[in-house]
């Protein structure tokens, strides 16, 4: 399959190339890497410009971008996924590093009515300033990264850990996704289903649980989730949170979560396609 990678992204420029860098390194490389950009500088554009045009960029690389109106990430991961060409998408978010298997990983295990998810290392502040004033990708479990964790800086170390074997993955729960449901920063999914649950909802106005609803519609469509934890991994950097459960975005996107969920619906309106 022809695989089209979406790196969602808003005025990280470090961040990104970091990104770019750990997908340049996979085991089985992506087609075309498109940046769905939510309004960032010029900063971001040269970061882009600059990676496109190196001796590391083993891809096809676009940006797709539209003016900053605050957050409207699911508008510009829809107008991106329209300027894909891959059969197969895989997300993974700008401020987050692949494991070197990430793509084959997502690959091996995909099927027509699943949407594939994973889970993400929390890298500690500490740890992120250093990886990014360095230029050095973390894609994978290291002495720093354990040792930053134990000193209550680095979270989730454990979902660094790639296990294959399906007993064991069973054992340690690895085979399922939790209550959490589908990441923004780690899933997969065919472009056909994606299309047929109308992409990402529009109306969706913060980045609190705008990717739960995407695997919400796969299930009330009759298909699944499948588990990818421990097998395609990614490593996010830290920042501050962006956003709260208490205030009044959250609030709305989740009347419009639980109005998904009650009335069963399998396709938003404000979608990849516009439906009313």
């Amino acid at each position: 399959m022809k695989v089209s990678v979406i790196v969602p992204t808003y005025n990280r420029p470090e961040a990104l190339h970091l990104c770019l860098m750990s997908l340049a390194k996979q085991t089985r490389l992506p087609d075309e890497v498109l940046i769905a950009d939510d309004g960032s500088g010029d900063e971001t554009r040269r970061c882009i410009e600059a990676f496109a045009g190196s001796k590391a960029c083993s891809f096809e690389l676009r940006h797709v971008w539209q003016e900053d109106d605050g957050f409207r990430k699911p508008k510009i991961i829809n107008e991106t996924v329209r300027n894909s060409a891959g059969d197969y998408l895989v997300f993974i978010d700008g401020d987050c590093m692949a494991h070197r298997d990430f793509i084959r990983s997502h690959l091996l295990h995909a099927e027509p009515e699943a949407m594939l998810g994973g889970k993400r290392v929390e890298i500690g502040e500490r740890l992120s300033e250093k990886a990014i004033r360095g230029g050095k990708v973390l894609n994978s479990i290291s002495l720093d990264l354990i040792m930053d964790s134990i000193e209550h800086g680095s979270r989730k170390v454990e979902e660094a850990i790639r296990i294959e074997n399906r007993l064991l993955r069973t054992l340690f729960h690895k085979d399922r996704i939790s209550d959490d449901g589908i990441w923004g920063c780690n899933f997969s999914v065919h472009r056909s289903l994606f299309y047929a649950i109308n992409g990402c909802d529009e109306d969706f106005i913060d980045g609190s649980v705008e990717d739960n609803d995407l695997g919400i519609r796969v299930l009330n469509r009759g298909g699944k989730i499948k588990s990818v934890r421990a097998l395609a991994i990614v490593f996010h950097l830290w920042h501050a949170p962006s956003w709260g459960t208490g205030d009044e975005k959250h609030l709305h996107n989740m009347r419009v979560l639980e109005k998904r969920i009650a009335l069963k619906q399998s396709q938003c309106l404000n979608g990849i396609c516009k439906l009313g």
